[in-house]
């Protein structure tokens, strides 16, 4: 029997942006996995504040929806408090005995890597594939051309000041965020 190759994306998708999309589809064609998994932050680590979750899990539901072999899990609202990657893939590798794994990051996120909880764990139960992303500096562990750099954060800021988001987002997102009142100035 063939062992199951899943890709982890996770992050705070707050919110959710077309470069997360590009990086889920990226990473569908090109790593080694057979399907994704986008994780919603439950509980940030460094204690940002963040939209609900149950927003952010139907935002991803409605901007990772077109891709197919791409599913949202809702693993860190089962464990609930602060979310922690190595927390996250300890219980995957519970609730999916015998899949192997890969953390999907951006580049950008390896500058931060030195601040995760028991990193080396982190890699031994899901080895990064790294994808380039646009500003990010290269180094070899980046196994990818770079991604445009688009960033929730420039995204809030743009929503908050009522300055169109177009290109930037999933039409499915900005509807969400219209409609929930999301990020508002």
């Amino acid at each position: 029997m063939k062992t199951e190759r899943i890709g982890i994306l996770g992050g705070a998708f707050d919110p959710p942006h077309c470069g997360h999309v590009l990086l889920a589809a990226y990473a569908l064609s090109v790593a080694p996995v057979d399907r994704l998994l986008v994780v919603p932050t439950f509980a940030h680590p460094f204690g940002k504040a963040m939209a609900s979750f149950e927003d952010r899990v139907a935002m991803c539901a409605e901007a990772f929806g077109v891709l197919e072999g791409v599913g949202v899990s809702r693993i860190e609202e089962e464990l609930g408090s602060t979310s922690y990657t190595v927390r996250t893939l300890e219980a995957l590798s519970h609730h999916l005995p015998g899949a192997t794994f890969r953390l999907i990051v951006g580049a950008d996120v390896l500058a931060d890597t030195s601040k995760w909880k028991d990193f080396d764990r982190v890699r031994e139960l899901a080895p990064l594939f790294v994808i380039g992303r646009s500003g990010a500096p290269r180094t070899d562990l980046i196994e990818t051309p770079d991604l445009p750099a688009i960033s929730s954060t420039e995204v809030r800021a743009r929503m908050r000041a009522g300055t169109p988001v177009t290109g930037l987002v999933p039409r499915a997102v900005e509807e969400h965020v219209r409609e929930h009142g999301l990020y508002r100035g």
